[in-house]
């Protein structure tokens, strides 16, 4: 069936994701195995309900709290989890506006050809955007109709002004099923010890977590050659420099501030990519992918 064209995906987008599947589902098993459900009943890694003992079953899963209680012997029973459950999560807050493409425009085009590749790997998943609030929210499935529903949200979403971003993430944390994979697409314009306390509860909560960090090389290089006028995107405060007598001790807190975000990423076991929104979003996704082989 053709592919209808949506703003943030086209047909050609499904062309070129076409050829990252088997690569793309080899690191999604290798990494995540065990993410969702099976209606098979095996000896897997979530508990599902007990049986009683017969001959020939594996004694290792014998519950001997139920015996005690019971006085009849039961075995554990788990449910096999295989299907892999994503929730894409976009920032957009107004720092997300800057960029040429702006990052939430690279973020919408990122979000759709993941959950096109999760879905036609039949994999689930959810989209979620936030900025001080919860703004657009769509539980994770699979069918062609759940993904025309998501690319759809995706062309409503609109940018905000502040963000809570580690606020938002402590709740998804409470409310995602467990083992849901997180997805963040931001510029983690954020402050890092919070960021760090949000990644750690989603992290406790058994969630397996991928972050993608947007960035515009003129925010590393502060490449002006005259005076001008930088504007906060969220606060709205402005500030004239003359970029030769700051871009020194610029260039250095920014490194700093990059090295601390992704020693954060690390040290809680979150995925990191960061990506420039000057290269094309479906080359640096391929690239995204390579990385994780």
């Amino acid at each position: 069936m053709p592919i209808p064209k949506y703003q943030y995906f086209a047909p050609a987008d499904a062309a070129r994701m076409s050829g990252l599947e088997l690569s793309a589902r080899q690191v999604v098993e290798g990494l995540f195995i065990g993410q969702h459900k099976s209606p098979h009943k095996g000896f897997s890694v979530e508990f599902s309900e007990h049986r009683e003992y017969v001959a020939g079953d594996d004694v290792r899963h014998m519950d001997w709290r139920a015996y005690g209680r019971a006085d009849r012997y039961y075995i554990k029973l788990f449910e096999q989890e295989t299907n892999l459950r994503a929730t894409i999560v976009i920032d957009t807050s107004a720092s997300m506006t800057f960029g040429t493409p702006t990052k939430i425009d690279y973020a919408r085009h990122l979000a759709a050809c993941l959950a096109y590749l999760l879905s036609k790997q039949q994999d689930l998943a959810g989209l979620v955007a936030v900025d001080e609030s919860v703004t657009a929210e769509l539980p994770p499935g699979s069918s062609a109709a759940h993904l025309d529903r998501l690319f759809k949200a995706l062309e409503a979403i609109k940018p905000g002004v502040g963000t809570e971003l580690s606020k938002q993430l402590h709740a998804l944390s409470e409310r995602l099923p467990r083992r849901t994979l997180v997805i963040l697409i931001s510029d983690l314009w954020t402050e890092p010890d919070e960021f760090i306390k949000a990644l750690q509860h989603l992290r406790h909560r058994k969630h397996q977590a991928m972050v993608i960090h947007l960035l515009d090389r003129a925010e590393l290089d502060l490449p002006y050659d005259r005076m001008v006028t930088l504007e906060d995107l969220e606060t709205k405060e402005r500030l004239q420099i003359n970029p030769a007598d700051v871009r020194e001790n610029y260039k250095q807190q920014i490194g700093e501030y990059l090295t601390k975000i992704r020693r954060v990423c690390a040290d809680t076991d979150v995925e990191y990519h960061d990506l420039f929104v000057e290269e094309a979003y479906d080359k640096a996704l391929v690239k995204l992918l390579a990385r994780r082989t």
